[in-house]
C-alpha cells in the first residue's frame, strides 16, 4: 500500500496503547501488522528498506491528529535510513540537556 493507504488502514483499525505495531517500507510500498507477544514476528531482514516497532497511545477519532501522528512516525522511521534529521537538540547545546 502507498503512504495514504497506510494512514487509511491504520485509521480503520486504530491500535490500542497496549498493541505493538510493526511498520515497514519496501521501496514506495508500506505495510503494517500488529505484533502478538510470543507469536512469530515480522521478518524485517527479508528486504524491508526501513522498519520500526511502535507501542503507545494513538490519536483517537481525530483525522487531523492521526495524519500528523502518522507523518511524524514515518519521519522517525525514515531517519533510521538516512532520511530526515530528527535530532531534538542543537549540536552546540552542552550536556546535560535542559528544557
Amino acid at each position: 500500500m502507498d503512504r495514504a493507504e497506510l494512514f487509511t488502514s491504520l485509521a480503520q483499525a486504530p491500535p490500542t496503547p497496549e498493541d505493538i505495531v510493526y511498520v515497514e517500507r519496501r521501496g514506495t510500498e508500506y505495510s503494517w501488522d500488529l505484533v502478538t507477544p510470543g507469536a512469530p514476528q515480522p521478518d524485517s531482514s527479508a528486504g524491508a528498506d526501513v522498519w520500526m516497532y511502535f507501542s503507545g497511545a494513538w490519536p483517537g477519532d481525530d483525522p487531523v491528529r492521526l495524519q500528523a501522528f502518522c507523518e511524524d512516525m514515518l519521519a522517525e522511521m525514515e531517519s533510521m535510513a538516512g532520511g530526515d534529521d530528527r535530532c531534538r537538540w542543537p549540536l552546540d547545546q552542552p550536556y546535560p540537556h535542559a528544557h
